[in-house]
């Protein structure tokens, strides 16, 4: 006899033939709450992806799920070109959490539409500023996005295979990443002096087309695989920058809103980007995202330069917006995403004195990748030894995702309502996993 299991694997892999390839997998996830999601058989999965990096304030937060119910009954799509207060009231909102320095925004359906709004108004900026040439500076393993513009951004080869000319935008030049474990330069961190920072004006004189206009980068790598920078970095990069008068664009799709125990991620230094991009958690679930740039550079679009269907029309989206700023706030998020990110950081550097295969553990907040070796002399990523542990979690309840060019990074951006009793639950079965894959 078919088991109930067994039907609903067989229903989801008939369906697949309808779908355009892609990496989805089992289980099959029908309902969520906190950080916690179950299958379509009743399973229980704790949730380390979170959407992933979406659902920061938890699966269907009661006030989210409230918030949208209400905007439904009243507006779901405002029309066309008319203010909406709802918009007014977020962007303003937004703006609060940068002490209004950054001050305008456009609202977008996502963080590679956002990523894209911002090169373009910026390079509106430099061309009316009297820039010649149009060089974009990005930094290898970063990661902007699968659109064209995003794709010729983004640091990672296996992203971009087979597009050819696609993902090839004039006047992108990719930095060495501050990705110390592998240092690009083949330096070590107490005394390179920074010299992935120091490498831009190098740069300007060998590789950019022209003069250089922009920098966009992720404060904290993300899907490059957790990469932290040290702390002069960006300080460093900031003030090259700004000695050349070139804009700084910091993608937070991923660190903002609280996920790395800040608000945004750029503000764990002392750095003042120029426009900031988000989306993901912003929308709680909902498509939701955009930019927010200086008032200066911000003028510089004319009315009709930019404009998207959804985005600050999406009324449904905006409204889930507040009530995200409301539980960000209420519950103190960004103070839990440090406690219980400093918990499992510190469950993960145990497990590292244990077994050698863990070969770095990272990040900030809730924002942690835990890097796999196949031994640490040689640092050789152990990609396989990464995918048996996703998989062996998974089967016992925790869902993890894997990242970095190397795909031996463990990736952990969980909701940060995540509890206590739920990191303690996550440390004991991934030490456990690793006890009985070491012997």
């Amino acid at each position: 006899m078919t088991s109930q299991a067994t039907r609903n694997i067989s229903e989801v892999e008939e369906l697949f033939d309808y779908m355009v390839p892609n990496a989805n997998s089992t289980p099959v996830v029908v309902k969520g709450a906190g950080a916690e999601v179950w299958d379509a058989d009743g399973n229980r999965f704790l949730d380390l992806e979170a959407g992933p990096g979406v659902v920061s304030v938890g699966h269907c937060h009661p006030r989210i799920v409230e918030a949208i119910k209400t905007q439904a009954e009243q507006l779901l799509q405002s029309p066309g070109r008319f203010h909406s207060p709802l918009t007014l009231k977020l962007a303003r909102r937004i703006a609060a959490l940068l002490q209004d320095r950054l001050k305008r925004v456009f609202f977008a359906n996502s963080g590679a539409e956002a990523n894209d709004g911002a090169i373009k108004i910026s390079l509106k900026h430099a061309m009316a500023t009297g820039k010649r040439g149009f060089g974009i500076f990005t930094l290898e393993h970063s990661f902007h996005g699968r659109l064209s513009l995003a794709l010729s951004l983004t640091g990672m080869a296996a992203r971009k295979k087979g597009f050819g000319p696609y993902a090839s935008f004039p006047g992108v030049v990719h930095l060495s990443a501050p990705y110390c474990y592998r240092c690009p330069l083949g330096l070590e961190p107490s005394s390179c002096g920074t010299r992935c920072a120091t490498e831009i004006e190098e740069a300007m004189k060998t590789k950019v087309p022209g003069e250089a206009a922009i920098m966009i980068a992720e404060p904290i790598l993300g899907v490059g695989g957790i990469i932290v920078p040290p702390a002069d970095y960006w300080p460093k990069v900031q003030a090259i920058l700004r000695r050349h008068n070139i804009i700084l664009i910091h993608d937070e799709v991923f660190t903002g809103f609280g996920r790395t125990g800040k608000m945004f991620g750029h503000q764990h230094w002392d750095v003042q980007p120029d426009v900031v991009t988000f989306a993901k958690a912003i929308g709680g679930g909902i498509p939701l995202g955009g930019f927010i740039a200086t008032d200066k550079l911000a003028s510089t679009f004319e009315d009709g330069d930019h404009f998207t269907t959804f985005g600050a029309n999406n009324q449904v989206g905006i409204a889930a917006g507040h009530a995200v700023l409301d539980v960000i706030a209420d519950e103190n998020l960004p103070k839990r995403a440090e406690t219980i990110g400093n918990l499992l950081m510190e469950g993960f550097r145990k497990a590292m004195t244990r077994f050698d295969f863990i070969g770095d553990v990272r990040g900030l907040g809730l924002m942690i990748g835990v890097e796999l070796v196949e031994d640490r002399a040689s640092r050789k990523p152990a990609t396989a030894l990464a995918k048996r542990i996703q998989a062996e979690m998974r089967d016992r309840g925790v869902i993890i995702g894997l990242t970095g060019n190397y795909g031996c990074v463990l990736r952990i951006t969980p909701p940060l309502v995540m509890t206590e009793a739920q990191a303690e639950e996550v440390l004991a079965l991934f030490t456990d996993i690793c006890a009985k894959l070491a012997r």
